[in-house]
């Protein structure tokens, strides 16, 4: 008990240090983030290379695991905030939303085969899926419930990697959100899941008892941008949420003008 209140009262003179030593547009200190080990292919680079940037005086530190560990390190406070899919699962938190994503249905698919395919037509395949310690199947598990779907996975697998390897030897078809599909399968067998509609949100979270430094509210904010850019590209396919979308609704409506 003595080592942990030490260890806050420590990291608590530090952060007070960098306080003192940043200056507007010119933060400094260390910050720890979290993202999601299935998007961090796609996260990753891009928060690293805009981080070193604009903020040269940040040490940044970013954790890509589960969803879970990522919710509980956030918290616990080991980390400034974080990017999860599962923020209304998680206690004593603030979050804020940044966009919906669409679940896939991912395997082997004739030529011409529509590129939407129903929750009971997807859930009749022989299904590779992640355990159920992750979001993601509990949402999709979720939905299969309350649509009344059976819904039944032949394999499970922990990581993004050895699913796609039964997808792509054509053992097996999964359902999965964006980003490792646009990394580990080919495209254009993914097909969305329609009747009904599988979602989940995708937000920035961190821990009330932890309030955000200088330099981890500019961390967040950068994070913030990159997210917005990767949807807005459709690099990440998703629908930004509320405020949000507003740049995007207005560059619409300046070329419909046009």
């Amino acid at each position: 008990q003595l080592y942990e209140v030490a260890r806050q009262v420590v990291q608590k003179l530090d952060s007070v240090k960098d306080e003192l030593k940043s200056s507007r547009g010119d933060p400094k200190g260390h910050v720890a983030i979290s993202i999601p080990a299935t998007a961090a292919d796609l996260l990753l680079p891009e928060i690293v290379r805009r981080a070193e940037q604009r903020f040269p005086g940040v040490t940044l530190t970013v954790w890509d695991g589960l969803s879970r560990e990522g919710g509980q390190a956030i918290e616990l406070g080991k980390v400034d905030f974080g990017v999860v899919p599962n923020a209304e699962e998680l206690d004593h938190v603030e979050a804020e939303p940044i966009f919906t994503e669409a679940l896939y249905w991912v395997g082997a698919s004739a030529p011409g085969t529509p590129d939407t395919i129903t929750l009971a037509e997807a859930a009749a395949t022989r299904l590779v899926l992640p355990p159920r310690a992750l979001h993601l199947r509990r949402r999709i598990e979720q939905a299969a419930m309350e649509a009344a779907v059976p819904l039944t996975a032949a394999y499970e697998q922990q990581s993004a990697p050895g699913i796609a390897s039964l997808v792509r030897a054509g053992l097996a078809a999964t359902i999965s959100n964006w980003p490792p599909l646009s990394v580990l399968l080919e495209p254009t067998a993914a097909r969305r899941i329609v009747e009904p509609r599988i979602s989940r949100t995708i937000a920035l979270a961190h821990s009330q008892h932890k309030p955000l430094s200088f330099a981890a509210g500019c961390l967040r904010d950068l994070v913030r941008s990159v997210l917005i850019d990767l949807v807005n590209s459709g690099r990440w396919r998703g629908e930004l949420i509320g405020k949000e979308a507003e740049p995007l609704e207005s560059v619409l409506g300046v070329q419909l003008a046009v």
